[in-house]
């Protein structure tokens, strides 16, 4: 073989190696439109199969070739027995010729033709609308039929929500509704003005980065939450709602989603702030106002126990002075008008009477100087506690009907009162029994005293019309103020008994020793 031979075979050999190359890279082509052709047929008759609305392929005799799953819930029929039938035995007799009509002007002239048609009693009755259409190729049928009770149904519920959103449009409270990821898909004007969000920013945003992980979670886990949320704009205002939280559930029973409620609480807590500090202020200036009142109380018993004490004091020393001097010159005078009638010898009966006059005037101007003095300071005081209640308790018998009973401790136990206590005892005693005589209409009262390591205990009870609460607060009730103020003054107390009309009166007090 010469030369040329060979590099003529070896071009040809090459030549038919470029040719396979390429014949397999066709074949590879080929292969892969293939395999997206089959891949797109399958999506294709996924979505054909899985879509709402009815889908019928019609051979040119009007029975069905091929049918969706819509297409057999609407006719109540298995999707494998519907290929081979007629499509008009679904329809009532009265919609079968509009049929017929529609199918022979698309065999005529090939154009797009529509109706509504009633489908047969035993499948509900319903209306349907009927669009039709005619491949060019191949000479089949596409028919959509439309359930018009859905589109009826379909267009209500739109409404429903239109007018639901114009409600919550209106609304003061934010609104915000979320998906099951807590992905916020809507809200109304009033969440965009409290969390400072437009809806334009806050649609696409997570729930809980404006409530909060928590309650967000709670949400969609436990079907709802509620509390108090502290918040903060986009600007970095601060701000504090009145949280709600509902799951909204799915046709299945699962979480769909989650509804968000905020309720602007900012004023309102503003509000409960400046009042707690005003309730704080107050409290403190109650305390203050408490502690300066404590000091004033105390300082006027302080100032009640030394004016009584000075008014004793200044009693004892009248009743003295009286005693000294007009006491003593009253009985000056009484000896010197006794010797001038005795030296008168019951001579001049006309100036012997003008004497025994004076003498009796005397006698009576000295009786009355002793009840002064009495009304000052007894004398018996000086005497004991014991001695001057028993006076006392008989000065009263005199000058009444009433039956007096008397009750004392022991030697003992009235030697343990000091002074100022006995003094107290006494004139409370004596205030109860002019209290008594004046007011109470009894007739019968009861003095007891005793004494022990418990302190003091004195009573006084009388079987009269007993003391009204109007007359307890009466302003004039100098009396029982008075009686009150000596006990407070030895840090004892002194109480009344309850009132009940006809049933007396008792007055308890009690000191320490």
């Amino acid at each position: 073989m010469s030369r040329s031979d060979a590099l003529r075979h070896w071009h040809e050999l090459q030549v038919s190696q470029l040719e396979l190359e390429v014949q397999s890279a066709a074949l590879a082509e080929l292969g892969r439109q293939k395999r997206e052709a089959e891949q797109g047929l399958q999506r294709y008759a996924g979505l054909f199969d899985q879509a709402p609305v009815c889908y019928l392929a019609l051979a040119r005799d009007g029975c069905i070739a091929g049918a969706n799953r819509a297409a057999a819930a609407l006719f109540g029929m298995p999707l494998d027995r519907l290929p081979g039938q007629p499509v008009e035995r679904f329809l009532a007799p009265a919609s079968q010729p509009a049929l017929r009509a529609l199918l022979a002007r698309l065999h005529a002239d090939g154009s797009s033709s529509a109706i509504e048609a009633q489908l047969f009693e035993s499948l509900g009755g319903g209306r349907v609308r009927i669009e039709a259409n005619l491949e060019p190729a191949g000479g089949a049928i596409r028919m959509v039929l439309s359930d018009l009770r859905m589109r009826a149904q379909h267009h209500a519920e739109d409404g429903a929500l239109r007018r639901a959103f114009a409600v919550l449009d209106t609304l003061g409270e934010g609104v915000a509704v979320a998906d099951a990821d807590g992905v916020i898909i809507a809200v109304n004007p009033a969440f965009s003005a409290i969390s400072g969000r437009s809806e334009a920013q806050a649609i696409g945003c997570e729930l809980a980065a404006i409530c909060g992980v928590e309650a967000a979670l709670a949400g969609l886990e436990e079907g709802g939450w509620q509390g108090e949320l502290a918040g903060r704009r986009p600007d970095g205002a601060e701000f504090q709602a009145a949280l709600s939280l509902r799951s909204l559930a799915g046709a299945d029973g699962s979480v769909a989603g989650v509804v968000a409620v905020l309720s602007d609480i900012s004023r309102r807590k503003q509000a409960e702030s400046a009042l707690q500090d005003l309730h704080r202020n107050l409290e403190s200036r109650v305390l203050q106002r408490t502690a300066e009142l404590l000091h004033t109380n105390g300082q006027l018993r302080q100032l009640s126990a030394h004016m009584a004490s000075v008014k004793e004091e200044e009693r004892k020393r009248i009743a003295r002075e009286i005693h000294d001097e007009l006491g003593q010159n009253l009985l000056a005078l009484k000896l010197d008008i006794v010797q001038l009638n005795e030296r008168m010898g019951g001579r001049q009966n006309r100036l012997a009477r003008r004497v025994s006059s004076a003498l009796a005037n005397i006698d009576a101007t000295l009786r009355s100087v002793r009840g002064i003095m009495n009304e000052l300071r007894p004398a018996v005081l000086d005497l004991g506690l014991a001695a001057a209640l028993e006076w006392l308790v008989n000065d009263f018998r005199q000058r009444s009907k009433l039956h007096y009973e008397l009750a004392l401790p022991g030697e003992a136990e009235l030697a343990a009162i000091n002074s100022e206590t006995s003094l107290v005892l006494f004139r409370i005693v004596q205030e109860a029994l002019v209290n008594v005589l004046r007011h109470a209409r009894a007739t019968r009262v009861a003095v007891r005293l005793e004494a022990g390591e418990s302190g003091v205990l004195l009573e006084v009870e009388d079987n009269g019309i007993g003391i009204a609460p109007a007359c307890r607060e009466r302003p004039g009730s100098f009396g029982l103020i008075g009686m009150q103020e000596r006990a407070d003054a030895l840090h004892g107390s002194f109480t009344l008994s309850d009132y009940e009309p006809g049933a007396g009166c008792r007055i308890t007090l009690r000191l320490p020793l």
